[in-house]
């Protein structure tokens, strides 16, 4: 994939047009199929719940029998995954234990991707009629008790042996999140990040950084990940596992779905509490490995770097980021949900309105998660990194951001594309990280 996106037919990908045939696919396809899979998991071999887990209806025809066989096939992709998950955290996370780390890893990953791929059993259930993107629970409006975990124990962080491979180490934190609201919510109550370094020589930096929205990398068997690239770079990478994701995926959902499924509250949560988890990530490094510490977010986790970039003022000196990159970012959430593509093509703004919610009411919540009017960061060490035909996360909200912020213009980066064609960008065009390392170097 890496060879894929440097090739001519990469450039092809960083363009505008990808972002229409994504929103397609996602609609017509991978969102639908991803409920039933849900459905599955959560329902087992009784067709009967897996009908009531759906959120919609299936036509009557889809009976019983002819559920049988892949509601079968998904549970024992699922059971085989579990059984490799809990076997790599029972071991992995064990200094005693011998078993090689790595295998365990790839163990677990190759039975995740297996169980993900289930979804693609369920492709005739999408005919006549498809089933709903997402079973929706939208939080009634009412008062909501809102703010910035500021404390945290870097003694609560646990860290997994190590293994090498092509050049590279990793290793796995593990620790419970400081955030009670995540507490809250099943599934995403530990706080898991993957660690990847150069074995070969001392990385120039820590970088944590998020990804985005139903993007599950912990769970797939993949060659070179974006870890892996800053990693040959000469970075030393954490990335934090979102909650709802992954590792942390809520029973009963698909991964990523809850952030907007289960909202208002959920977005919220996820934001702010993952805002608190990367301020403990920072803190822990500085202990360990001292040195600089930057953070950076693509799409979804944006709204948590920016949130360290407005905020880490909260927080112990040694919990706050030398510097921070915003990647497809945007400004107002509340501008995000009733006027972005894709929320509209997911029927968020539909589902508040129905639940109650107008931006009116909404709007002292957007508030709490919007990037602040001044950063606590100084702009030097802040870097924009925007697609000018994202319309899923308005670009027009996040220059805006970047202006008020008084970014200086080397560190605002503009391609002509999309959402979905930035990350092609960024296997293509390193300018922006070489940037953040520069940004860096200069606030030693």
């Amino acid at each position: 994939m890496n060879v894929l996106f440097r090739s001519p037919l990469g450039a092809l990908l960083a363009r505008p047009w990808v972002d229409r045939a994504g929103l397609f696919g996602l609609q017509r396809w991978y969102l639908p199929l991803s409920r039933l899979w849900a459905a599955a998991n959560a329902a087992g071999e009784d067709a009967a719940r897996f009908r009531e887990e759906i959120g919609g209806p299936l036509p009557a025809f889809w009976s019983s029998a002819r559920l049988r066989g892949p509601l079968a096939r998904n549970t024992r992709a699922k059971l085989a995954a579990e059984t490799a998950r809990r076997d790599w955290e029972a071991r992995i996370f064990d200094p005693r234990d011998t078993a090689d780390p790595g295998a365990l890893d790839r163990q677990r990953r190759l039975a995740a991707t297996r169980h993900l791929a289930t979804r693609a059993w369920f492709y005739p259930l999408l005919h006549p009629r498809r089933p709903p993107l997402a079973r929706w629970r939208i939080d009634p409006p009412g008062p909501v008790e809102l703010g910035l975990e500021t404390g945290f124990d870097i003694a609560g962080v646990e860290v997994s042996r190590p293994f090498v491979t092509d050049g590279r180490r990793e290793y796995w934190l593990r620790a419970p999140t400081p955030s009670g609201r995540l507490r809250g919510r099943p599934g995403s109550e530990l706080l898991y990040a993957r660690v990847v370094e150069p074995a070969d020589r001392d990385p120039r930096a820590t970088l944590i950084f998020g990804s985005g929205l139903c993007l599950e990398l912990d769970l797939l068997s993949v060659a070179r990940d974006p870890g892996v690239r800053l990693a040959a770079q000469g970075w030393r990478v954490i990335e934090p596992i979102s909650p709802y994701h992954g590792l942390r995926a809520i029973p009963g959902y698909y991964g990523g779905e809850p952030f907007f499924a289960l909202g208002p509250t959920s977005s919220i949560d996820l934001i702010l509490g993952q805002a608190s988890e990367w301020a403990l990530l920072a803190a822990w490094s500085r202990a360990r490995f001292g040195g600089e510490v930057a953070v950076a977010g693509i799409s979804m986790t944006s709204f948590v770097a920016q949130q360290l970039a407005s905020h880490c003022h909260l927080w112990p000196a040694e919990a706050r980021p030398d510097a921070a990159m915003l990647i497809s970012h945007s400004g107002r959430i509340e501008d995000v949900t009733f006027g972005g593509t894709l929320a509209a093509m997911l029927g968020l703004d539909r589902a508040l309105t129905d639940a109650g919610w107008s931006p009116q009411l909404l709007a002292p919540l957007s508030r709490a998660i919007d990037p602040a009017e001044t950063p606590a960061l100084p702009p030097s060490r802040i870097v924009s990194v925007l697609g000018e035909t994202d319309r899923w996360l308005p670009f027009g909200d996040g220059l805006a951001v970047a202006r008020r912020w008084g970014l200086p213009e080397a560190n605002v980066f503009r391609y002509p594309l999309g959402h979905l064609g930035m990350p092609v960008q960024l296997t293509r065009d390193q300018a922006p990280f070489e940037r953040l390392a520069r940004v860096l170097a200069d606030a030693r």
